[in-house]
C-alpha cells in the first residue's frame, strides 16, 4: 500500500412475505370467555406482541383447576390457527406471576389442552401445542393467587411455511435486463435443500431458496444484493439443472458488497463473462441460518465492448469539449504497473482512459473539478497520467507517463487538478515541495501535431463520483479532428414511425471510401443493409445517415464500417434500438368476464418478458404481473375484483405499450 494514505473499504413479480399486521384489529382482551372480533388475536410468522390486559374490574368466569390456577378473576382472548403449530406467550408487567391455559370448542362447550405456570414471578408463559388450521382457540389468563389486576403482553405465532422456491425444482425465473431491476424476496421459513455440490463459501446453506435465469448474449452479467429483514446473506451460483448442478468458477460470494449492503453477496462476470443463451441457478441463503428478505437482480448488457476503464477501450476525444465521466470499478485488464505507471504508486483504482490527437502547436492542458451527483463541486482525489506523443494507440502505455499528478488533497494543494501555465514540473508526488495538484501543459511542436496521446484518470478515492474537466488549448480546434483509428465518433440508432434512422458522426472522411452499415437482432451475428459514399470534408467532421426501411420487431443492433480507399477499415460500436410498429388492440376472452381473462395472442406481441397491468374504471392500477415470451397463453385471473369496466395494458421490458384492451368484470 502506498503512503499516500490509507483507502477505505443495484424480471418477475416480487414475491412478499404474508405478514398479519398487529393494526388490523385492535385487540382487547375479554372479561367472559368471549369469540367476539374484539378479543381476536393475531397469528405472526415471528413473536410480534400486542397489548393483552386484566384490569382490577374483570371478574372470575373459569375455575380450570390445573397449573395451579383457582377461581380468579381472568381475561380472555383467541385466534384462529394458520399452521399445524402454534406458539403463545404472555408477557407479564411487574414482577407478577401469571397462568395461561389454552382451549378449543365454543364457550358452552370448552375443550381444556394445555397451560403453563413454570416461571414464577415476572416470568413469561408460552405454550407450543400442535393446532389444526382453521380451528378457533381460546386462551384464558389469570394472576396467580389474587384478583388483583395484571397488564402485559401476548404474542401468538406460528413458523412460516416455506417458500415457493425452497427447492431448486422450484426456482424463481429472474430477467436479466441493462440495468439492475431490484426484486424483494425472502427466505423465510425456507429449509435445506441438501443439493450437491455444496457452496464453496459462508456457512452451510440451511435456509436456502433457488433462482434461475438466462445469461445475454455478452455473459457480461452482475448479481447484486442488497439488505432488507436480512443483513448478511451468501450465494453460489450453478450452471447444468437441478438434477446435475455444476459449480461455476468464482461463483460464491457472501460479503462483496458496498456499504450499506457490505455483508450481501455480489458477482460480477464483466471480465469473465458466462456463457450466452445459459441457464444458471442462483442459491441464495442467510450467513448462520439467518433469514428475512432482501433484494435481488441480475444484469448485464446484450452486448459488451471493451470499457472505457481498459486503455484498449479508451474514449476518443474528438473536439474540444469538456469531459464529464465517472466510473465505479477497475475493468478488465490492469494497464499500469512498476515500469509505466509513473508517479500513480497504487495503479489503477477506479478510472478511464482517454486518446486525444492535437491537430495544431501550441500549449495543451486542462482543469479537473470533481462533481457531485448534482454536478457540484466536491472533494474527491482524483489523479492523472499522460503517455505519448505516439503514432498508434498502445495498450497498455509503454514507458513513464510525460505528465503526472499524484497529489494529496488538501494537504497538497485544492481539490483540482490538471495541466496549467505557471507550473514547470511534469510530475508530482502525494505531497512534498511545489506539489499543487497541477504539471506543465504539454507544448505541442510541429512534428507532435497528428501524433497521439493517452490519459488515464484515476478516482483514488474509488466513491464512484464523477468529474468535469475542461480544456485550456492554445487554439478553439486544437484538438478537432483527431487522426485516430477510430474514424465513426458518434453512432445513434432512432425509430422514426415505420423505420430506423441511423446516425453517425465520422472524422476525416476524406480518407474513406464508403461506410458499410451493418444489423443484428442477437447483438453477435451481423449482416450489412446498406452502403452509403462518404462525403469528403477536408479533414473535417461529417454526419451522415442511412435509413432501415424494415427494421425487426424488437431489438435492433447497429455498426457501421468505415472502408478506406486502400481497403483499411475500422468498426464502430454498437447502437441498439428496441424497435415497435404500432400499439395493438388486445383482443380479450371472454367479455364479459367473471374468474379468468384470456390476451388473445398477445404472447405475439411480446419480444421478450411483457409486463400486464390491469386498472380499473378510475384508471387505478389493481394487479399487474410479468409474463415471458415462452411462458405459453396469457391468462390473467380476476375472480376477486369488484364488477365494473377494467383495461389491461400490455408494456415491453422499456415500459412502452405493446397493446391495450377493455373488458367487464361480471
Amino acid at each position: 500500500m502506498s503512503n499516500k494514505r490509507l483507502s477505505f473499504r443495484h424480471l418477475g413479480v416480487a414475491m412478499l412475505l404474508l405478514v398479519l399486521s398487529n393494526s388490523m384489529v385492535a385487540q382487547t382482551a375479554s372479561d367472559p370467555c368471549s369469540f367476539g372480533a374484539a378479543s381476536q388475536y393475531p397469528v405472526n410468522y415471528t413473536c410480534q406482541y400486542s397489548t393483552f390486559d386484566k384490569p382490577s374490574s374483570f371478574v372470575a368466569n373459569l375455575n380450570p383447576g390445573t397449573c395451579g390456577s383457582g377461581n380468579y378473576d381472568d381475561a380472555f382472548g383467541w385466534f384462529t390457527a394458520i399452521a399445524t403449530t402454534t406458539t403463545i406467550t404472555f408477557d407479564p408487567d411487574g414482577f407478577v406471576n401469571p397462568i395461561m391455559h389454552l382451549y378449543s370448542g365454543t364457550c358452552a362447550a370448552l375443550t381444556y389442552l394445555a397451560c403453563s405456570n413454570d416461571n414464577g414471578n415476572g416470568g413469561n408463559e408460552t405454550i407450543t401445542f400442535a393446532t389444526t388450521i382453521g380451528t378457533n382457540y381460546l386462551i384464558r389468563i389469570q394472576r396467580s393467587g389474587t384478583n388483583n389486576s395484571m397488564d402485559g403482553r401476548l404474542c401468538i405465532w406460528s413458523p412460516p411455511p416455506p417458500p415457493v422456491n425452497d427447492d431448486c425444482g422450484a426456482a424463481i425465473d429472474l430477467f436479466v435486463f441493462e440495468t439492475c431491476f431490484m426484486q424483494t424476496f425472502t427466505n423465510l421459513g425456507a429449509t435445506a435443500s441438501g443439493v450437491s455440490p455444496g457452496p464453496t463459501c459462508s456457512s452451510a446453506p440451511n435456509t436456502d431458496v433457488w433462482f434461475r435465469f438466462v445469461a445475454p448474449a455478452s455473459g457480461a452479467v452482475r448479481i447484486f444484493s442488497e439488505t432488507g429483514s436480512l443483513t448478511d446473506g451468501a450465494m453460489q451460483l450453478y450452471t447444468g439443472s437441478c438434477g446435475a448442478l455444476s459449480l461455476v468458477p468464482g461463483g460464491c460470494d457472501d460479503d462483496t458488497g458496498v456499504p450499506p449492503n457490505a455483508n450481501m453477496p455480489y458477482l460480477d462476470y464483466r471480465c469473465a463473462p458466462l456463457s450466452g443463451g445459459t441457464t444458471y441457478y442462483i442459491r441464495y441463503w442467510g450467513y448462520n441460518s439467518s433469514s428475512g428478505t432482501f433484494g435481488l437482480c441480475v444484469y448485464g448488457p446484450d452486448v459488451f465492448p471493451t470499457p472505457i476503464q481498459d486503455c484498449s477501450g479508451g474514449f476518443t476525444v474528438c473536439n474540444s469539449g469538456a469531459i464529464n465521466n465517472a466510473s465505479d470499478w477497475r475493468g478488465c485488464s490492469a494497464d499500469l504497473g512498476s515500469s509505466n505507471r509513473g508517479c500513480l504508486l497504487n495503479n489503477e483504482r477506479q478510472g478511464t482512459w482517454y486518446y486525444f490527437s492535437p491537430q495544431t502547436t501550441g500549449n495543451l492542458g486542462f482543469t479537473l473539478q470533481p462533481t457531485n451527483q448534482m454536478g457540484q463541486p466536491t472533494n474527491i482525489d482524483y489523479d492523472f497520467a499522460i503517455w505519448g506523443p505516439m503514432s498508434t494507440i498502445t495498450c497498455p502505455p509503454v514507458g513513464s507517463p510525460i505528465r503526472c499528478s499524484y497529489a494529496y488533497p488538501p494537504t497538497a494543494g485544492t481539490w483540482l487538478t490538471g495541466m496549467a501555465t505557471g507550473n514547470s514540473d511534469v510530475s508530482e508526488a502525494a505531497s512534498g515541495t511545489g506539489v499543487n495538484g497541477f504539471v506543465a501543459p504539454i507544448n505541442v511542436g510541429a512534428g507532435d501535431v497528428g501524433q497521439i496521446y493517452v490519459m488515464f484518470i484515476d478516482n483514488f478515492d474509488q466513491d464512484g463520483q464523477s468529474f468535469n474537466l475542461n480544456w485550456n488549448l492554445a487554439t478553439p480546434d486544437q484538438l478537432d479532428c483527431t487522426l485516430l483509428p477510430i474514424a465513426i465518433i458518434d453512432l445513434d440508432a432512432v425509430q422514426q414511425n415505420d423505420h430506423v434512422s441511423v446516425q453517425w458522426t465520422a472524422q476525416e472522411v476524406a480518407q474513406h471510401d464508403r461506410f458499410i452499415v451493418e444489423r443484428s437482432t442477437d447483438g453477435s451475428k451481423f449482416d450489412p443493409i446498406g452502403t452509403l459514399q462518404a462525403r469528403p470534408t477536408n479533414g473535417g467532421i461529417s454526419y451522415h445517415q442511412l435509413d432501415d426501411a424494415h427494421p425487426e420487431t424488437g431489438m435492433n443492433y447497429y455498426r457501421v464500417i468505415a472502408v478506406a480507399h486502400d481497403g483499411a477499415y475500422s468498426t464502430s460500436h454498437v447502437a441498439k434500438i428496441h424497435f415497435r410498429r404500432t400499439t395493438q388492440a388486445l383482443i380479450i376472452l371472454p367479455n364479459p368476464a367473471s374468474d379468468r381473462i384470456h390476451l388473445l395472442g398477445a404472447e405475439a406481441t411480446m419480444e421478450e418478458v411483457a409486463e400486464i397491468r390491469l386498472h380499473d374504471g378510475s384508471g387505478r392500477m389493481v394487479r399487474h404481473r410479468l409474463h415471458s415470451k415462452d411462458g405459453g397463453p396469457v391468462r390473467f385471473p380476476i375472480g376477486d375484483l369488484d364488477a365494473g369496466y377494467y383495461t389491461v395494458v400490455l408494456l415491453d421490458g422499456t415500459g412502452s405499450p405493446l397493446g391495450t384492451g377493455r373488458f367487464m368484470k361480471e
